[in-house]
């Protein structure tokens, strides 16, 4: 309802001044009034809006009512309906403001007018407005109805979205405070639109809590005209349904001083002049249609592609025809132009057709036959192809209706900002005219486009559009707009004054919302009317006749009498309250059947099915193959619609009763059941999340938690000695040992670890049990103390640059310690296999003086002259210095003393200068103050790395490398540590990164104790892979977790498809794949994780040794729950810096670090790997269910499925069983599921079904095989390496070339002779050898031929009981031609990205896009290498790819090729044993099903199966029509002729089917005496090919007139079986 939403611009007239006065004279101003004035004076800067300060008095009036009881408000449109509406909101605004629960909904029948009334309300008032139409907002769940709920207090819709939640329960009725419906007209007692079904189904009268109704129309009833005695029954009905009274104005007056009325003429246009060329040009495009129509019947295609594409080509001509008659040939050959550039779905909405599999070569064939026709035609008239060059415009190029609407437009009176909208009845005229108006040259002052209603597949109406086109209509940069009905509703353009009606109204409330479209004073509102037509001008007196009569009846009523409402019978899940009703079931099964797996051959549809029975309509329901469910039958019915109905809603009940639908009878969705425990992936835990951080605490060995008491006399330590064995033997180390209070775990106990260093140098380390060792207090003081002293020098080295350092201070510190070890030197005694600690060591580095106060260190006594060297720190013995570490404050450097060079002293000569002295005077401003002391010889304290990550370059060896010393005069050289030589500095080096490693392993040692301990077949698993499982790519290690999970993934997916697919037999593939990844994402598999605490184990952070923290080093940032959000103040996003470590990864006491979701995610799977390397199929499964993956199944499940397949067995006589048998190498017990391999979703198998399920188990099986070969093959293959091989090895391509090399295809089952004609080109294609298709793409690879792979694939496993071994070993004998790698083809996009950026060059890819196809060119910038190619493809993506390899070909050619690293490594690497990874399970012994007689099996009414490459014609109906009656024919006088039902109700559906029109039945004699009477009967049938065959059958004498009927349709279904229009069946068989 459009309405004056710019009242503001009135505020200030007369008229609405005293309204305002009259409203607060009389009081009527409410008392929420007086509360928003109150509001207002206590918040200043907030005024609210108030929509009373510019009503009308009638307003006010007609909302005052609406306050006491549901109203239909009657006024014209302009008068300001949407107003009242806003008004009752406003007034009724207590009950939806929040924080109340209610709401206000706000109906309006098309997109425009929501946007257009939530833009009014949200304008007028201060309501928080939501608006919603079509799929806006993808709101699919309850979750998100209710955060819309919660959001908005009015929220406007269209109708369809409000029954579709009220009958899945996102929004209930009793939420709803105030219901308005605009256009409420559309409210009728017999209608199926979304206003009745919303009340009659939802609105209960005797319910404690309903909506206030609140309806706005122009014309309250919306019917072809209606009598003097219906016309107030319409009325009364539409008041009874909406439970509201009709009200409008009584004072006209007041109403007319505010609505301008336009002055409505008639323009009549002359007979046709030159009607000769346009007759002619009918006959021949009816000539051109039957002859289209004979090729199409002459094809060998599927019935319902036969009967789409006749109903098809016969729409597309009759739009042309029209357009001929009202258009002219000009407006002909551009509907024809817009029909050839549309694809099949948009010529399907520009004719107003359901979609559906047509022929679009037919289609094209007649369009461009008739193009011709007409450019003939324009050429004999003298008219050229430039349509905007014309000046004389003329008939029969322009009818003489277009030139009656060119004249008023041309004369009419142009006024500022006016606008004018043409509406017509179809879309084809509307977008045809509107081309013709753009070019006229005499009409350059309008500027047009068309308006038509959003449609899917319309690509020139998409939403954005016709939004966009509405609003450059109303700005005035559009002032010409053709429209069909949908801009009767819902445009509201103040500056419009011409509205014209090139196709007459067909109602009397189109005529009225048209009519009102023109809002100017003085518009004009114009009807074109055939002169010679008097039925037209009578249309229109109907029109002004009924809205007068209309006027007088609600102003006084005559009538009470309504119209009995068709109660729709409803199925109702008490679980949830959601229903269904017959009516929006319809809608339900078609939405259901849109989401089953589809592709271009198939698409998914119900068919639909009428039979005559004595008790009524019988409407039989054909579902798509792939759906659980495969026919349904409705009970008798009055009607085809009732019938249809009433099967729609069986099949609803039947497909929430096996589980297709959910509890909310939504299709596509995992079970409410389920949805408690896996997150669904619509809900707010979406995939996207998983790349969110969060903080997680990291666990900590218990192993090194356990402290020692200093208190105690003795400590008894663990001892571990720590063994180096560096390679080359280039350094020597100081031995060290590792002292534990606990000792540690067996796998632990002898770790080994290669430390990498610099030129490929590794340290083989490990750990040697060597008992246990006492300590006194003194020696553990020691002990500490000594560890505190090495730790601080290697890792806070600036502490020493300071006099005095400090030791064992700070005790507290070191209690909050998270670990507790000592790591000493040792000494191996020379005549004992014992090990202690070297005491020397620790007692000579801590009798250092910087450990002593300055006092204390001063007090030695004096050394002899000769042993002593004087240091900046003070003379010291020559023994000590040896062997020491030092500090030389000028380059605030560390270094270690390996000896004394007497024979350079400050005399010495040197490089560039004549001695050092010298040169430590001007270049570095030191004064030698001894120069005649010897030098000392010194290497650099060591700058502490991460030795886990392997430096070393693949095939490289290692080197030696030589120590690097520097002299240094003692004078500059302070000392700081006595007896810390460069052995000891050596070996604390490699420390901290062996104690790293052995806390990952402790902790991955306790979790696999956890989980041995919760599943005894997890026990077999190593600790080393439970750690590689745990370790991410970011820690910088030899090895992580990412083939592991590569090789989990796999396993999940198999493991987890499996157990669906026995669960679930009626769920499809696509919603089998739907549940998998509800279970298997990334969301589920982190929250699993995390309830089982996993995430505290995972290590994600590469060692940095800033933050290694242990006793005597304790972590100095203290992490509580107060400090914790300070502390660690990470984006929660996840930002990350360039280098990829975290912006605030701050390491803290309690050891927080940021993971993702994801990485959370991997691990579990990553753990599914490690179970499946070390222990198997069975521990990896017992995992699953530790951590809630439930992945079990039954014996009985795989029999059932596999008796099941026995069903396919009518189908052995059209495939050969054996020789499939012998391509595939393997016997099937169950040949069923042989056969069901290859049906493909377009044959209507007898009891539905097809490969897709299948193919959903095959592929889950295949890809864990192909992993686990990959995985085996190359044990050294990178992750990411692993996958590009197996992306490009093996994908649905190489799988279709698989299945052409054993000519899968050839026994392929299907109906779709596009996809046979498909199949043959790739077949061809792949034929032909490579030298010729080097540059050709090729054509598009059929995704069947992949699938049968699959499929084939799934069958085998099933048949076998799940044995992967014999899967295996088909496997291997499908992909070891591909597994070669000789020709690998990798994505040429890809590899010209590379070889460019290796050589620097710069790479460009240029495309442009002709009619019919993509043009790419690839071009290469370098010095001197001017290089491109170019490929044309209909599919963008193909002709880049064709481009890039035409370059890469021509850059191979001249020298430049660049293998990449997965080529590399396969160069470089033999093959391994390849081998099932894991696989421990015993297969299931399937019984072979006894006594089957498969020839009752193939009794049943099943069609012959027609592969894709047969020439055999079949055309006729489907024979699972008649599968009740399959065959009989008794009672049938001709042979063959099956009974179904009737024989008459047979023929009108052939008839239907091949679009023909209704046979005519006749009787054509009467003989014998009235009690003895018999009839004989006639039956007639056009046939409409091109030869327009015309048969008549004449029937024997019976004794009743239905009878001879019956038997005359039997003679004429006898002779079109015999002409091969009824299918071939087994009907004679049968009945024998």
């Amino acid at each position: 309802m459009a309405e004056d939403h710019c009242q503001e611009e009135e505020a200030t007239s007369k008229g609405t001044t005293q309204t305002i006065e009259l409203s607060v004279l009389n009081g009527e101003i409410p008392n929420s009034m007086v509360d928003d004035e109150v509001q207002t004076s206590s918040n200043v800067n907030k005024t609210a809006k108030d929509p009373r300060i510019i009503a009308r008095k009638y307003q006010l009036d007609l909302c005052k009512k609406a306050l006491e009881e549901n109203v239909i408000v009657y006024l014209g449109t302009g008068s300001g309906k949407t107003h009242i509406a806003v008004l009752l909101i406003y007034e009724l605004g207590h009950l939806i403001k929040k924080p109340q629960k209610n709401i206000c909904v706000f109906l309006a029948p098309t997109i425009p007018l929501v946007r257009q009334q939530a833009r009014v309300i949200e304008e007028s008032t201060d309501f928080k407005v939501g608006s919603y139409y079509g799929s806006s907002k993808h709101l699919k769940t309850h979750a998100g109805w209710d955060k819309e709920i919660e959001q908005y207090e009015v929220l406007v819709m269209t109708p369809q979205i409000l029954v579709h939640n009220l009958h899945h329960c996102f929004i209930k009725m009793d939420q709803i405070a105030l219901l308005i419906f605009d256009e409420c007209h559309h409210a009728q007692a017999r209608s199926s639109h979304p206003y009745a079904q919303i009340m009659k189904e939802f609105y209960e009268t005797g319910a404690l809590k309903l909506p206030r109704i609140f309806g706005m129309t122009a014309s309250p009833i919306v019917g072809k005209g209606a009598s003097k005695e219906e016309l107030p029954i319409c009325i009364n009905s539409l008041e009874k349904l909406l439970d509201a009274k009709v009200c409008s104005v009584s004072d006209k007056e007041e109403l007319d001083s505010f609505v301008a009325s336009p002055k409505v003429k008639v323009y009549d246009y002359g007979p046709v002049v030159n009607g000769f060329l346009s007759t002619s040009c009918v006959q021949r495009l009816e000539e051109i249609k039957g002859q289209c129509l004979s090729m199409l019947s002459m094809k060998a295609d599927d019935r319902s592609r036969l009967q789409n594409s006749k109903r098809s080509l016969g729409k597309m001509h009759n739009n042309l025809i029209f357009c001929l008659e009202n258009l002219g040939l000009w407006g002909t050959k551009q509907a024809i132009r817009i029909f050839l550039d549309g694809d099949n779905s948009e010529r399907n909405e520009l004719m107003g057709t359901e979609a559906g599999s047509s022929e679009n070569l037919l289609a094209d064939q007649y369009l461009a036959t008739a193009a011709s026709v007409l450019d003939s035609d324009l050429m004999e008239g003298g008219v050229g192809s430039d349509l905007s060059a014309l000046v004389d415009l003329k008939e029969p190029f322009f009818s003489k209706k277009l030139l009656t609407l060119v004249d008023i437009l041309s004369n009419f009176r142009l006024q500022p900002n006016m606008k004018c909208i043409v509406f017509v009845n179809r879309i084809i005229v509307a977008r045809s005219l509107s081309c013709i108006l753009q070019k006229l040259k005499c009409l350059a002052t309008w500027k047009c486009d068309f308006l038509v209603g959003f449609h899917s597949g319309l690509k020139n109406m998409s939403r954005k559009i016709m939004n966009s086109i509405v609003e450059k209509f109303r700005s005035g940069e559009l002032n010409l707009l053709v429209a069909t009905k949908v801009g009767e509703e819902g445009l509201d353009i103040q500056t419009c004054c011409l509205v014209i009606r090139f196709d007459l109204p067909d109602t009397v409330a189109s005529f009225i919302q048209s009519r009102g479209r023109a809002r100017m004073p003085q518009s004009e509102y114009a009807f074109l009317v055939d002169r010679g037509n008097e039925k037209e001008m009578n249309l229109i007196n109907s029109f002004l006749y009924d809205e007068d009569r209309m006027n007088k009846e609600i102003m006084c009523r005559t009538s009470r009498e309504t119209i009995e409402e068709l109660d729709d019978a409803i199925y109702k899940v008490d679980s949830t309250g959601a229903s269904t009703s017959s009516n929006y079931s319809v809608s339900l099964l078609h939405r259901y059947c849109s989401q089953l797996p589809h592709d271009e051959y198939f698409n998914p549809m119900p068919a639909f099915f009428y039979y005559d029975d004595a008790e009524g309509i019988l409407c039989h329901i054909i579902l798509p193959s792939n759906a659980p469910i495969h026919k349904v039958v409705s009970a008798p019915q009055p009607s085809k619609d009732l019938s249809k109905r009433d099967a729609c809603l069986k099949a609803c009940q039947e497909l929430h009763k096996v589980g297709a639908l959910t509890d909310y009878l939504l299709p596509g969705q995992a079970d409410e059941v389920e949805k408690q425990v896996l997150p669904s992936s619509n809900s707010e835990s979406s995939e996207d999340e998983s790349s969110r951080g969060e903080l997680h605490e990291m666990l900590c060995p218990a192993a090194l938690k356990v402290p020692w008491n200093n208190s105690e006399n003795i400590t008894i330590l663990n001892f571990y000695f720590i063994s180096f064995a560096p390679i080359p033997e280039d350094r020597l180390y100081q031995k060290f040992g590792l002292f534990v209070k606990a000792p540690l775990p067996r796998e632990a106990e002898r770790m080994e670890i290669d430390l990498h260093l610099d030129h490929g140098r590794i340290v083989r380390t490990e750990l040697v049990p060597s008992g246990w060792i006492e300590f006194d207090k003194d020696e553990i003081l020691l002990a500490e103390n000594f560890q505190e002293m090495f730790l601080r020098i290697i890792l806070d080295r600036t502490d020493f640059m300071s006099d005095f350092v400090p030791l064992g201070k700070n005790e507290k510190s070191q209690s909050r310690s998270l670990t507790f070890y000592l790591l000493l030197p040792v000494r191996e005694h020379e005549h004992e296999d014992t090990m202690t600690i070297d005491w020397n060591i620790v007692r000579k580095c801590l009798s250092s003086p910087v450990f002593k106060l300055p006092s204390i260190a001063a007090e030695k006594g004096v050394l002899p002259v000769n042993q002593t060297l004087k240091l900046a720190s003070g003379p010291a013995d020559i023994a000590d210095i040896l062997n020491s570490l030092v500090f030389i404050p000028h380059k605030k450097s560390f270094f270690f003393i390996d000896g004394i060079l007497p024979e350079i002293n400050g005399y010495s000569p040197t490089k560039g200068y004549s001695s050092y002295k010298e040169y430590f005077m001007k270049r570095l401003g030191i004064h030698l103050l001894y120069p005649e002391q010897p030098f000392l010889k010194a290497k650099q304290l060591f700058l502490l790395h991460n030795l886990l990550h392997n430096r070393k370059q693949d095939n490289t060896v290692a080197h030696e490398k030589k120590e690097h010393f520097i002299q240094l005069p003692p004078e500059i050289c302070q000392m700081k540590i006595i007896g810390f030589s460069k052995d000891i500095g050596s070996s604390v080096s490699l420390l901290p990164s062996i104690m790293h490693r052995l806390e990952n392993l402790l902790v991955a040692i306790e979790l696999k104790d956890m989980l041995s301990d919760s599943f005894p077949e997890g026990s077999e698993v190593t600790a080393s892979r439970v750690l590689e499982a745990l370790t991410t790519e970011k820690c910088s290690e030899r090895f992580s977790l990412e083939r592991l999970e590569v090789l989990g993934d796999a396993f999940l997916k198999y493991a987890v498809g499996r157990h669906l697919f026995l669960l679930y037999e009626a769920l499809d593939e696509g919603e089998l794949t739907r549940r998998r990844s509800n279970i298997v994402n990334n969301s589920h598999l982190y929250k699993l994780a995390t309830s089982s605490n996993l995430q505290v184990y995972i290590r994600d952070q590469p060692f940095e040794p800033c933050r290694f923290f242990t006793f005597g080093r304790p972590c100095p940032i203290v992490c509580d729950k107060d400090t914790q959000a300070i502390i660690h103040c990470q984006q929660k996003s996840g930002s990350v810096a360039t280098d990829g470590a975290d912006v605030s990864d701050v390491m803290c006491n309690r050891c927080h670090h940021w993971l993702y979701k994801k990485t959370i995610a991997d691990v579990v799977e990553a753990l599914i790997g490690a179970f499946l390397v070390d222990s198997g199929f069975k521990a990896a499964i017992a995992f699953l269910r530790w951590i809630g993956i439930e992945v079990d199944f039954e014996v009985s499940q795989v029999s059932k499925i596999c008796m099941a397949s026995q069903g396919y067995m009518s189908l052995a006589d059209s495939v050969d069983i054996a020789a499939l048998e012998n391509l595939l190498g393997y016997q099937f017990l169950h040949k069923g599921l042989l056969l069901q391999a290859f049906v493909h979703p377009s044959f209507n198998h007898p009891f539905g079904g097809c490969y897709q399920r299948l193919e959903f188990l095959g592929d889950a099986v295949l890809d864990y095989l192909i992993t686990s070969y990959l995985y085996s093959v190359y044990p050294k293959l990178k992750p990411g390496e692993l996958t590009d091989l197996r992306s490009v090895s093996v994908n649905n391509n190489s799988f279709a070339r698989i299945a052409v090399s054993r000519s899968f295809h050839m026994h392929l089952i299907s109906d779709s002779d596009s996809l046979s004609e498909a199949i043959a080109k790739f077949v061809t294609f792949v034929r032909t050898p490579a030298s010729k298709n080097c540059l050709n793409e090729g054509p598009k690879c059929p995704k069947v031929l992949g699938d049968l792979v699959e499929s084939c694939v799934g069958a085998v496993l099933l048949d076998t009981g799940f044995d992967l071994n014999h899967v295996w070993r088909l496997m291997l004998s499908f992909v070891d031609p591909i597994m070669s790698f000789s020709s690998l083809q990798f994505n040429p996009v890809r590899e010209v990205q590379e070889l460019c950026q290796h050589f620097n060059w710069e790479l460009q890819f240029r495309s442009s896009e002709t009619r019919d196809a993509f043009v790419v060119e690839a071009h290469v910038v370098g010095e001197d290498l001017p290089s491109s190619g170019s490929a044309r493809n209909i599919n963008k993506e193909a002709a880049k790819r064709m481009a890039a390899k035409q370059l890469l070909l021509k850059l191979t050619k001249l020298g430049y090729r660049q293998k990449n690293k997965t080529e590399k490594f396969l160069e470089a690497n033999s093959k391994q044993e390849a081998k099932i990874i894991g696989y421990d399970e015993s297969p299931i012994n399937v019984v072979v099903p006894e006594c089957i007689d498969l020839d009752a099996l193939k009794m049943q009414d099943a069609p012959p199966a027609r592969k894709h490459l047969s020439k055999t014609r079949e055309v006729g109906m489907e024979s699972s029509k008649t599968r009740e009656n399959s065959g009989s024919t008794k009672n049938s006088q001709f042979p063959g002729v099956p009974c179904i039902g009737s024989a008459k109700s047979y023929l009108y559906e052939m008839c239907t089917i091949n679009c023909w029109k209704a046979p005519a039945f006749e009787c054509c004699n009467e003989e014998g005496p009235s009690h003895l009477k018999k009839f004989t009967f006639k039956v007639t049938v056009e046939m409409e090919e091109a030869s327009r065959t015309v048969l008549e059958c004449f029937g024997a004498p019976q004794p009743g007139k239905k009878a001879a009927a019956e038997n005359a349709a039997e003679g004429a279904l006898w002779y079109l079986k015999h002409q091969g229009y009824l299918p071939k069946d087994n009907t004679e068989a049968s009945s024998s």
